[in-house]
């Protein structure tokens, strides 16, 4: 059985300076990403409070997100503002996905503790969707975006590489797991503090391992795209909000789906903690997984939380409930009833009486167009020839064949008589 220790993941998260992270025994802050009730967070973390989940049955968010409560998408002077990707004509996941409210099976009862805008539960193995809301709205990902950069790095850099600590990376941002400058640290460590505990400093620093930010940005926006992604736009790799983010339910439970296939990424994400290196005079400490539906529930499968400003609250995770694994995707959603995660899990079990083929759609599945430009012609009969045209047809046969005819005999009576003649 896990014990609930989300508060040691973000220890040092939020803390600046960093040598204050080193301080193992230390309470940690609560911070709105790890709050579990709404009373917890202070005043400038406090994200829209609500009673009830947006109604998105009109389509609010098809295009882009809602517009920003704080200055954070405000586009440089001389920057040109991002346009939308556009809307596709067939909405990935069958049928059913092109719907914007609730998408459920008959006597699927959405749970009184939900306040997300949007949510999908799906079968991890098969991707079947079992039940949704507002798949295809727009939205911001905030640090769940991580799992885009977490699979390149696992991809293209040696685990055991050795990486040395910045001044950038030590006072980046929002969340940090606690790198200092001048420290020594291994990509596999660092990908354990980007995939526990959301460390923008990590983030930061296998970034410049993979060619710098630009390079990183087109990388995994371009894996998005050769998933599936049909609404992804990765502005930052970290899921700091800035102009032109987005993505949606269906989005993310596809790239979920994909890293859940990654061995290594599925082994790191299972990490209740690892330790951690110090720095300069600063000892090592141990940093947690901050997903508490992996710590707080037996069957639990590790994830990733996220939250800002303008994200609310975002979460991904699954349960391995007696060997059928789903997964949760919950975007823009509020700690008000419940924390994450426990919505999460909550969305899950309401799916289980779902049995495996009752669902609402598949993931990686478009919906079936008629065929048009791949429809070949009907073939019509040639043209019966006429009296004429077969007179003429089968004297240019004799014109031909009489020659040949005469030819072949000549040559038939030469060789009768040289073979007598040897005789």
């Amino acid at each position: 059985m896990r014990t609930s220790l989300v508060a040691a993941a973000t220890t040092l998260a939020l803390i600046f300076p960093p040598v204050a992270a080193a301080q193992e025994t230390s309470p940690p802050p609560v911070t709105a990403e790890n709050a579990e009730t709404v009373e917890e967070q202070d005043d400038d973390g406090q994200p829209t409070s609500r009673e009830d989940a947006p109604d998105t049955d009109n389509c609010p968010w098809l295009q882009a997100p809602s517009s920003a409560r704080t200055t954070s998408e405000v586009v440089t002077p001389g920057d040109p503002t991002p346009t939308p990707l556009p809307i596709p004509d067939v909405p990935a996941g069958g049928p059913l996905m092109d719907n914007c409210g609730v998408i459920a099976p008959e006597g699927f009862q959405v749970p009184e503790n939900q306040t997300a805008s949007a949510w999908m539960v799906f079968d991890v193995d098969s991707g079947e969707i079992l039940a949704t809301k507002d798949p295809h709205g727009r939205y911001r990902p905030a640090s769940i975006i991580k799992v885009l950069l977490g699979l390149i790095a696992i991809e293209e850099l040696n685990p055991q590489a050795r990486v040395t600590g910045t001044w950038d990376a030590a006072n980046i941002e929002g969340s940090r797991v606690g790198v200092g400058e001048g420290g020594d640290y291994t990509v596999d460590e660092l990908l354990h503090g980007l995939l526990l505990a959301s460390g923008n400093d990590a983030a930061y620093l296998l970034a410049q391992e993979l060619g710098g930010d630009e390079a990183t940005l087109e990388i995994i926006n371009e894996r998005a795209r050769e998933i599936g992604t049909q609404s992804t736009v990765a502005a930052t790799y970290s899921g700091l909000d800035a102009p032109g983010m987005s993505t949606s339910a269906y989005d993310m439970a596809l790239i979920y789906q994909h890293a859940w296939q990654n061995p290594r990424f599925a082994e790191i994400v299972d990490t209740e903690y690892i330790d951690f290196p110090g720095w300069g005079d600063n000892d090592g400490f141990q940093v947690w997984n901050d997903n508490g539906l992996f710590l707080n529930d037996p069957d639990g499968i590790g994830g990733k939380t996220g939250y800002t400003d303008d994200a609310n609250h975002t979460f991904v995770g699954a349960l391995n409930r007696d060997g059928r694994r789903l997964g949760a995707v919950i975007l823009d959603t509020t700690v008000d009833k419940a924390s994450p995660w426990v919505q999460a899990r909550e969305l899950i079990d309401a799916s289980l009486d779902t049995l495996p083929g009752a669902g609402v759609g598949q993931l990686g599945e478009l919906e079936e167009e008629q065929p048009t430009a791949t429809e070949l012609p009907p073939t019509e009969p040639a043209p019966s020839p006429t009296p004429e045209e077969a007179d003429s047809a089968t004297l240019d046969i004799v014109r031909v064949a009489l020659p040949i005819t005469v030819i072949v005999l000549l040559l038939l009576a030469a060789l009768t008589w040289t073979f007598r003649q040897r005789r």
